[in-house]
């Protein structure tokens, strides 16, 4: 899971010539993401068809930068706002965790939340897990996208709910659209359960 990520002690001079002049910063937010340690900024970065997740701290020196999570720009909610990139304690452990979506095609989006971890001094993402197929992931998926970000949904106690497409058990029934809640527990957030959409 940790190759997923890289991390960065600092911008290199070989990172500046090879940065497209095209990098184009999509959202930024600010918190104490880090134990005993001043506020940094996180920062979403689109370049070209590689959108990244970047900590940088006051100074602007990049103490992370993710690999890429995803193509295009895709928002998420927060109770009952949309955005793409938000800061918040999804944990309950006092330190905020950053929370940023993408979509990454050819019909997903993802839903990162990176938490500091204090043994390896840098960010992880915080495992998304379903315990009856035995399948851990490193972000919630949604296979069923809303441009207005209500297929990745985090509630105001924290629970975080995505809508896909529920697939049958039973040989030649259809999947259909449903919406998959998850809560945190033990360093993870664990699928609690699935409820089919109503049909309109």
């Amino acid at each position: 899971m940790n190759s997923f990520l890289r991390y960065a002690g600092g911008i290199t001079l070989a990172a500046l010539v090879t940065m497209s002049a095209s990098a184009l910063d999509l959202a930024t937010a600010t918190g104490k993401l880090i134990p005993d340690a001043p506020e940094v900024t996180a920062i979403k970065r689109q370049d070209g068809d590689a959108i990244r997740l970047l900590i940088q701290d006051a100074t602007g020196k990049t103490l992370f930068e993710s690999d890429v999570l995803g193509s295009a720009e895709k928002l998420f909610r927060v109770e009952a706002s949309d955005t793409s990139l938000a800061i918040r304690d999804l944990t309950g452990d006092g330190i905020p965790e950053a929370l940023a979506s993408s979509f990454y095609g050819p019909k997903a989006s993802g839903l990162y939340v990176f938490t500091y971890d204090v043994a390896s001094h840098t960010f992880v993402p915080i495992p998304v897990t379903f315990p009856k197929d035995d399948l851990t992931r490193d972000m919630f998926v949604s296979d069923i996208q809303a441009q207005d970000g209500s297929d990745m949904h985090v509630a105001a106690d924290n629970t975080v709910t995505v809508i896909g497409m529920q697939y049958p058990e039973k040989e030649g029934d259809l999947p259909v659209p449903a919406a998959f809640s998850f809560t945190f527990e033990k360093g993870r957030f664990i699928h609690r359960k699935t409820e089919p959409l109503k049909a309109e």
